[in-house]
């Protein structure tokens, strides 16, 4: 089974809803083209296709975890949300090459991993392969199965449901008391606890932390536990 990556850009900090469309997009194709699981999605907010490597935290997650040899392909919506600049996406290329890494993109005319599917099993038999991994899915959501790679704090216990790591519950909720610090930032709270920006960025805007929500395609799936359950006592208190 291929291990994938989905990464997710946008220019400004107001694009978030965006950023979630590139996501539930690329998610579905990674789905329709079967043998696949996603590990890791990966999001650069507020950075122009033009930003520098080292102002794109995303990316260097992506060199650490391909030196690692955490992944096989890296997905994206659109060449343009890997980059405009054609030698940051020439370099990338380069390093991702070596680890023999494909990158696959939604808009590419050429999609080698959808075309090779379809000269594979042809168009009916993809469709029927389709509907079986959609069922699939369906089966691990109705017995509130991991579908994809736990988030940070949880872990996959022995009947393939989410679990709170016990060993993470402590330290997920220091964070959560450091995010409500506005003074706090994600760069300090990194070298504080030495976990990677990207990862604290992913915690933070990740609900189920506080609901226990567990999303698939853009909708809640089913409810596990929460770590830091949403309760009045959390509520910003503003004095007159």
């Amino acid at each position: 089974m291929k291990r994938c990556i989905i990464y997710a850009r946008t220019s400004t900090a107001d694009q978030e809803s965006g950023l979630e469309t590139q996501i539930d997009d690329v998610t579905s194709n990674i789905y329709q083209a079967g043998e696949r699981e996603i590990v890791k999605i990966i999001k650069d907010e507020n950075c122009p296709g033009d930003s520098d490597l080292e102002y794109r935290e995303g990316f260097q997650e992506i060199l650490i975890m391909a030196s690692e040899g955490q992944f096989d392909e890296i997905w994206s919506q659109s060449r343009d949300r890997l980059s405009r600049d054609v030698d940051i996406l020439g370099y990338i290329r380069v390093i991702l090459k070596k680890k023999d890494i494909s990158i696959v993109c939604l808009d590419d005319e050429d999609n080698k991993t959808i075309t090779r599917i379809k000269d594979l099993f042809g168009e009916m038999e993809l469709e029927k392969y389709r509907e079986k991994r959609y069922k699939g899915m369906m089966r691990r959501i109705n017995e509130k199965k991991v579908m994809s790679r736990p988030p940070f704090g949880y872990a996959v216990g022995d009947g393939g449901s989410l679990l709170v790591d016990e060993s993470k519950r402590g330290i997920i909720r220091r964070l959560f008391s450091e995010f409500d610090n506005p003074f706090a930032s994600l760069k300090t709270l990194s070298i504080k606890y030495n976990i990677p920006v990207s990862t604290l960025r992913n915690i933070r805007s990740n609900e189920v932390y506080r609901t226990g929500a567990v999303r698939w395609a853009g909708k809640i799936a089913y409810y596990i536990e929460p770590i830091v359950p949403e309760n009045t006592d959390q509520m910003l208190n503003v004095k007159d």
